[in-house]
Parts: C-alpha cells; sequence; structure tokens
C-alpha cells in the first residue's frame, strides 16, 4: 500500500446556475433560486519511468475536524492515449502547508482516492489524460494531467 498525498494548487472559479422556481398565476413574483456549484479546472505535471506502475496523485475529502468524508467519485474523461490508469482506495497521509486553512490537520491519516499511471512498455515521451472528480461538497474539478514518460 502507498502512502502519499500530492498538493494541488488550485484557481476557483464559480458558476451560478439558475434554476428556474414557478410561482401560481396569483402570487407575486418571486426571484428564482439559485444554487450555487463551484467548477474549477486544474493542470498537473508528472513524470514516470516507461513501464512502471507510479502513483500520480491523491484525491481525497477533509472534515472541518479531520476526518475523511465520503470518498471521492472519479470519471476518466480522456484515458491516456500510451497507457492505462488505475484507481485504488487507500489510506494517505495529509501533507498541508503552514498557511493552509486545514494546517491542523497535517499529518493526520485518512481514506483517499490515489490514481496510478503505467505507460505502455517502450513507449517515452509524452501523454495525456483528463479527470472529473466530484469531492461529494459541491465541488467538481476537472483536471488535465500531463505524463512525461522516459
Amino acid at each position: 500500500m502507498r502512502h502519499a498525498v500530492v498538493c494541488i494548487a488550485l484557481s476557483t472559479a464559480a458558476v451560478v446556475l439558475a434554476i428556474g422556481a414557478t410561482a401560481a398565476p396569483a402570487a407575486p413574483k418571486t426571484k428564482p433560486q439559485l444554487a450555487v456549484m463551484e467548477s474549477t479546472s486544474s493542470e498537473l505535471r508528472r513524470s514516470v519511468f516507461s513501464g512502471n506502475e507510479m502513483q500520480i496523485t491523491t484525491f481525497y475529502t477533509l472534515k472541518s475536524d479531520c476526518l475523511s468524508a465520503p470518498l471521492v467519485d472519479v470519471r476518466i474523461l480522456k484515458p491516456p492515449a500510451h497507457g492505462e490508469i488505475s484507481l485504488q482506495e487507500v489510506r494517505s497521509v495529509i501533507e498541508l502547508e503552514k498557511e493552509h486553512f486545514r494546517a491542523h490537520c497535517h499529518g493526520k491519516s485518512i481514506d483517499a482516492v490515489a490514481m496510478f499511471y503505467t505507460s505502455q512498455p517502450d513507449f517515452t515521451g509524452m501523454d495525456k489524460l483528463q479527470v472529473e472528480v466530484d469531492f461529494r461538497n459541491g465541488k467538481i474539478r476537472r483536471y488535465t494531467i500531463s505524463v512525461n514518460v522516459r
């Protein structure tokens, strides 16, 4: 079992979706209710040796009390052209910077989903994949992962 966490810096952009509410004809007009869904996109870069299985990232959701939240849902949108991806539930140690709002959780062990990449046996060069992660807290993030296979 591998224990590693990749700290990822993300930029966020909020997307507001309007969900229309219907009112009876005689009722006064009301403003539609709004649901806020945070959608972000990130690019990750990793390097691996050809043919070796390598953990390239770990995804998790953390509660404010440093306990594991429900496991994330990872969907592969575009698989790598020259390799394979596998997902595995793991126990992982949280590594956070001092400035992180949950820095008090640093060093704690949590449940996570690890992503592993293995290139085709003699392939070298750049490979790329795209995944979408539902953190089950209202946030869905899309990751484009570039893998430099040496």
